[in-house]
């Protein structure tokens, strides 16, 4: 017999692990004196997860079908005995009835409970190997309910493992990524998305060998033609690896052929992240309503990565994905973030369902969408005597239709990333946007970094705002603390060891006051000084002794500009010179950087992507620009006045190339920029005119009046001068409106903030 303290009532705390190896233990895990023999933990199985009242002859039938019906009853009466004792009262018997009560802990219902709430718990919890060690006899019915009820618990561990492949993914968790990867191809070994996954894991943690050993695995068992995503991605990682290994001398610097990819998995951000994901719950749930989040931060503090980690989560949920994006050297044209956002919004699902009116408002803005969308009306002529702020309601109103369309077939999160930088139409759209759309599932995600413009300018203004919306979640990226910045180097160096690199850590701490972009600028740094090497054998990090011994810090990281500063001197005259160019242009194609340095567009892109394995620039949808907004600003600092000037004449001149053999009109309001800020009036204020015609064309008034201002800067005749005032005044009768548009200054305000060093970070704790 069972120990009597748990006979009466003594069911709470027991628990009974069906996943392995099966048993049934008391509170604390203390075993009973007796083992429960193979039916009856089959009994007990079934009533735990077949909740509710059994008729006796039902539960006989299930176990002891091959026995007469009267050796059957009393089979079944034995097991209720043992039963009964474990479990006291819990388990409720009357003459034809077996009903388990109470609370009972069942790992497969923890598991299905986790599978909801805690993904990443629920897969240490091994549901596939449900009832994997008990064999029961004689019981058919007994093994159909075991089997269905296994491969619903597969199927769903599959969904689990794979929706946690796909979010480690979205952090850059790479090794956390192939692992449960790995998990997931245990399972399905032929299904594609499975097997990329892993593979790109694998490649991306630094294990291209096991990569290409998971491909080969893969050909080996498919029968089929392997799928081309699989295809591609072997070949990209067997052709990295080669040109790697064939690397002509010399041809880069000796660091980058065995530095380590730098990108190690969120730290220090597991509270942040949560609420990021709450806050997408909330706009996902059935309520769907709308969100907003605030993150703020230092410069370097992580605000983007955290965003763009999120969004590649969101995406892997099934939300779409809407980015709007400001940059400091843009001139300040209107509604520049919400083009942004815009231009991402075309090719989402749901927008071909707006009305074609409001599309062609959006079309005053975004011309392409004319050319995805043809048969489109003219837009309305804004009414007589009506302002210029008729054209922005229309505008707001239209790009409130194009997102109310998307969010009807998915919920939506909007990112407008470095908010400071944004215009004062752009702020203002946003603020009506979100009220606007409050009861529709959008989630608003804003980066702003306090401090980098004054208090009362709009973005400012646009955060507070913001900030006091309701269910608005404001998250503010402090530092990293000392044990953050150890968990990350412990990751990039394959640090194994539990005190390993504790040293190191402190080090890069109390140098860089636990600033991430600063942390991994001092690391890219060190391995260019080669204080810092990757063992070949086992990828693990290699510290020369003086990181560690060194009195004073400023000996081997005096700044995180002078950081940056020292791996651009490290580079060869070719690559600082486009390094400059992108720095300067904000972002830049191979047509431009071709133009303007005389070079083929091959040999362009051949630099660009040099730079880009140097982690100084990256490429977006076939644009260069710098990876972080401080190496931008590092590079333009250490600039001479005339070098400016005479790389923004060079863009101007490489632009104007461009518009004469595309015949594009996106490059118009780049070249009146560029020459204006390279001295070049006459080049300057023809082009501004070019735009602002181009923009009363498309009834966008607003935009062409910021470009006659541009002309009117530039003026240098009376002729000149009285033009701009002519097509001031035709287009300000077109609104009704009787003020001229003020004087733009020469520099855009974002610009001359980056001049003046707003973008310094701390040096050291």
């Amino acid at each position: 017999m069972f120990s009597r303290r748990y006979r009466r009532g003594a069911m709470s705390g027991l628990i009974l692990k069906l996943c392995g190896d099966v048993h049934l233990t008391a509170p604390g895990g203390e075993p009973f004196g007796r083992e429960l023999g193979a039916k009856s933990l089959a009994l007990l199985a079934f009533l735990a997860l077949e909740p509710g009242p059994h008729q006796r002859d039902a539960l006989a039938t299930l176990l002891w079908s091959e026995y007469p019906e009267d050796k059957a009853k009393a089979s079944l009466r034995q097991a209720l005995t043992h039963l009964r004792d474990a479990l006291g009262e819990s388990l409720h018997t009357d003459r034809s009835t077996v009903e388990l009560r109470g609370p009972l802990t069942c790992d497969v219902n923890e598991f299905l409970r986790l599978a909801r709430d805690d993904p990443w718990q629920a897969t240490l919890i091994d549901a596939p190997r449900f009832l994997a060690s008990v064999t029961i006899r004689g019981a058919p019915a007994f093994d159909d309910w075991a089997d269905e009820k296994r491969r619903a618990l597969v199927e769903r561990y599959v969904q689990v493992v794979a929706g946690c492949a796909r979010e480690a993914k979205a952090r850059g968790d790479w090794r956390e990524a192939a692992r449960v990867a790995a998990r997931w191809t245990e399972f399905k070994p032929l299904a594609d998305d499975a097997v990329a996954a892993l593979m790109e894991s694998q490649y991306l943690a630094g294990d291209r060998d096991a990569a290409l050993l998971t491909h080969s695995l893969y050909l080996a068992r498919v029968t089929e033609a392997p799928g081309r995503a699989i295809t591609q991605l072997a070949e990209r990682i067997a052709r990295d690896g080669d040109a790697a290994a064939n690397a002509p001398p010399r041809a880069r610097e000796t660091w980058i052929d065995s530095a380590p990819t730098f990108r190690a998995s969120l730290a220090g951000r597991a509270h942040e992240w949560e609420a990021l994901r709450r806050a997408w719950s909330g706009v996902a749930s059935v309520d769907k309503r709308g969100g907003v989040v605030v993150i703020e931060g230092d410069a370097g503090a992580g605000k983007s990565r955290l965003a763009e980690d999120f969004f590649r989560w969101v995406t892997s949920q099934g939300g779409v994905v809407l980015r709007g994006r400001s940059y400091d050297v843009r001139v300040g044209a209107p509604f520049g973030a919400a083009i942004e956002l815009l231009r991402s919004a075309v090719d989402a699902p749901g927008v071909a369902g707006v009305d074609p009116e409001w599309l062609a408002e959006i079309a005053r803005v975004l011309p392409e969408v004319r050319r995805r969308f043809g048969g489109l009306p003219e837009p309305r002529a804004s009414d007589a005597g009506s302002s210029g702020g008729a054209d922005s309601w229309r505008l707001f109103e239209a790009i409130t239709q194009v997102i109310t369309a998307i969010a009807e077939d998915s919920p939506v999160a909007v990112l407008v990333d470095d908010l400071q930088w944004c215009d004062a139409e752009s702020c203002g759209l946003l603020q009506s946007l979100v009220r606007r759309l409050s009861d529709v599932p959008v989630l608003w995600c804003v980066t702003f970094t306090p401090g980098s413009i004054e208090r009362d300018a709009p973005a400012a203004q646009a955060a507070r705002a913001l900030r006091a919306t309701p269910h608005a979640v404001p998250i503010v990226l402090g530092p990293l603390h000392e044990e953050d910045v150890w968990r990350m180097i412990r990751e990039l160096g394959r640090v194994d060891g539990p005190t390993g690199a504790r040293r190191l850590a402190a080090r890069i701490h109390g140098v860089t006051a636990g600033n991430p972009f600063y942390v991994i600028e001092l690391l890219k740094t060190l391995f260019a000084r080669e204080l810092l090497a990757v063992d070949p054998a086992s990828g693990g990090w290699i510290v020369q002794p003086s990181v560690l011994t060194t009195a004073n810090s400023d000996a081997f990281a005096p700044s995180v500009h002078e950081t940056i500063a020292e791996r651009i001197e490290c580079l060869r005259d070719e690559l600082q010179a486009l390094l400059i160019t992108i720095a300067v242009a904000g972002r830049c194609g191979t047509d431009v950087m071709s133009h303007a340095h005389g070079i083929s567009r091959l040999r362009a892109a051949a630099l660009g992507d040099a730079l880009v394995e140097r982690h100084l620039v990256v490429e977006e949808k076939e644009l260069y620009q710098c990876a972080h907004p401080v190496i931008a600003h590092v590079v333009r600092q250490g600039l001479s006045q005339s070098r400016r000037a005479e790389v923004h004449r060079a863009l101007a001149l490489a632009l104007e190339m461009v518009h004469r053999t595309s015949g594009s009109e996106d490059v118009l309001g780049p070249i009146a920029r560029h020459s204006e800020h390279a001295g070049e009036r006459a080049m300057a204020y023809r082009y501004a005119v070019l735009v602002a015609e181009s923009s009363c064309a498309r009834q966008a008034f607003d935009e062409a009046l910021a470009w006659i201002g541009v002309a009117a800067a530039s003026a240098a005749t009376t002729e000149e001068a009285a033009a701009t005032t002519e097509l001031a005044a035709r287009v300000l009768r077109q609104t009704g409106s009787q003020e001229l548009p003020p004087r733009r200054p020469r520099i855009s305000v974002p610009l001359a903030r980056m001049e003046e060093g707003d973008l310094d970070l701390p040096a050291r704790a």
